[in-house]
């Protein structure tokens, strides 16, 4: 929100940036669910309940703005971090196909959703 000088707060600045990573956070989610939806694996189910679920309570807090930003991202890393237990879940998620070039960039792709998906849950640590 601008004020009448058309300057932003700190506070304002930092609540919009904080928002636009739930936002960005919620997109990630959603193309990581495409992935893991197209590919599938019995041993996936949790995993796609979880970001369903993710998703849900990101866009509706987001929406409700009622909780604080560091609560919000900490219970989306809690959840996040279920999906990948040391055996089985989204830690063995791989993408197979015959050709090697579509495997290796459908692998690479999936991995760097995750990638982006961990950067902004470990900024809030």
């Amino acid at each position: 929100m601008l004020r009448p000088n058309g300057v932003n707060t700190l506070e304002e600045t930092m609540k919009s940036n904080e928002r636009e990573l739930i936002i960005n956070l919620i997109k990630l989610l959603k193309e990581l669910y495409d992935i893991i939806i197209s590919n599938p694996n019995n041993d996936i189910n949790y995993g796609k309940r979880t970001i369903k679920n993710m998703v849900q309570y990101l866009d509706v807090e987001l929406a409700n703005d009622t909780i604080r930003y560091e609560e919000l991202v900490s219970e989306a890393a809690r959840q996040y971090k279920s999906m990948f237990p040391p055996r089985g879940g989204l830690s063995e998620f791989y993408i197979w196909d015959n050709s090697y070039e579509v495997r290796y960039r459908a692998n690479h792709e999936y991995e760097q959703i995750k990638s982006q998906i961990e950067a902004i849950l470990r900024k809030c640590k």
